[in-house]
């Protein structure tokens, strides 16, 4: 014979006060997730924001600062072409000299004839030498020119910027040679650099082909995004963009016509970027400021909420563990509630089913006494 065990599992029932905690609880955290998700992603959207206006104004500053001191250099070309004759060597020589010595830019300025020989320059440097070879005469006789010509790999700051313009006969207005600034690219990569710092952001300048003359801060020997390079080709508008991987991000911004003013076109183009300070670090700081304010809030829900459960649902709870008493033939009467109008009415009905309870018994015990004397 099997004896089979049958365990009386008695079904569990939440009271409905601690129920009410319970969903107050699941309400909060809901609450927490409804309004941290979308503020995470807000504050990505500000912090782009915040930092692509950062970078533009950095590209535009660095831009100004660029085309001031290269136009200061272009004006000053100009002038010198005025005043140089070809035919006065001496004088010419002399200018040459005072145009290097006023600038730092400037390492060497020189005049040439129309066939290309050098007849005025620097401390003389490369006086007699056939430039006619050279771009920048060649250009240079047919109108304002700017050349750059990179540093060679592995030699940064060796790049040179030759500016040349004809020199014309101030009454015929004939070309009667070429003056030409030349400057290294140094000096300007110095400038920038210094002014990149005191903005807090990282430079890059590229050519009209996409390729990188001089990188400065973390931009040197990186490579730079498909769309940057595409930008500088193509020359679109400044718009910033989110870069980087899975570690640090940055917001980039391309400037596809560097250098602006009464110039002949350079063919640069500006990148600068700058840390994307947002996710976890932004929301952190975020939350900070807000985080007692928000504790605060929640402290008073669940306090209400308490509150609400000792002063409403618990007389109901009590009302119906008296019901229980009652159905188990317990004489209670319960005392009369007045949190809610049910608890009032529940507590009323309680006490007249106990009355009528107990009436009801009594008559019952009446009549068996009655026939048990008869």
């Amino acid at each position: 014979m099997t004896t089979m065990l049958s365990i009386d599992r008695t079904p569990y029932y939440p009271r409905i006060q601690y129920a009410l905690l319970v969903c107050a609880g699941g309400a909060i955290l809901l609450s927490i997730l409804v309004l941290f998700l979308p503020a995470q992603r807000k504050i990505d959207e500000i912090a782009f924001e915040a930092q692509s206006e950062v970078t533009q104004h950095a590209a535009r500053s660095l831009q100004l600062a660029a085309s001031n001191v290269l136009e200061r250099e272009w004006d000053s070309l100009v002038g010198f072409s005025a005043y140089v004759d070809v035919d006065d060597h001496t004088t010419s020589r002399n200018l040459s000299d005072v145009a290097a010595m006023v600038s730092e830019g400037i390492y060497w300025a020189a005049v040439t004839d129309l066939s290309g020989t050098v007849v005025a320059a620097t401390s003389g440097v490369d006086e007699g030498t056939d430039m006619s070879d050279r771009a920048w005469f060649r250009n240079g006789l047919r109108g304002d020119q700017v050349e750059t010509i990179p540093a060679a790999a592995g030699e940064p700051g060796h790049g040179v910027i030759n500016m040349s313009r004809p020199i014309r006969d101030p009454i015929s207005g004939r070309v009667k040679g070429v003056a030409v600034y030349r400057l290294q690219t140094a000096w300007l990569e110095t400038y920038m650099a210094d002014a990149a710092d005191r903005l807090g952001v990282d430079l890059a300048i590229l050519d009209h082909r996409g390729e990188t003359l001089y990188a400065h801060g973390d931009l040197v020997g990186a490579v730079l995004e498909p769309s940057l390079r595409s930008s500088a080709v193509l020359g679109t508008t400044f718009q910033p963009q989110v870069s980087g991987g899975a570690g640090e991000r940055y917001v980039s911004g391309i400037l596809p016509d560097m250098i602006e003013g009464d110039m002949p076109a350079f063919g640069w183009s500006l990148v600068v970027r700058v840390p994307l300070a947002a996710g976890p670090t932004a929301l952190g700081g975020v939350m900070a400021s807000m985080f007692w304010p928000i504790a605060a809030l929640f402290t008073a829900i669940a306090a209400v909420a308490l509150i609400f459960a000792l002063r409403y649902l618990k007389p109901l709870a009590d009302l119906a563990r008296d019901a229980a008493a009652i159905a188990d033939g317990h004489v209670i009467y319960p005392p009369e509630a007045y949190s809610t109008h049910e608890a009032h009415l529940l507590s009323t009905a309680l006490a007249r089913l106990q009355s009528r309870l107990h009436t009801l018994t009594t008559a019952t015990d009446d009549k068996k006494r009655y026939k048990r004397v008869a």
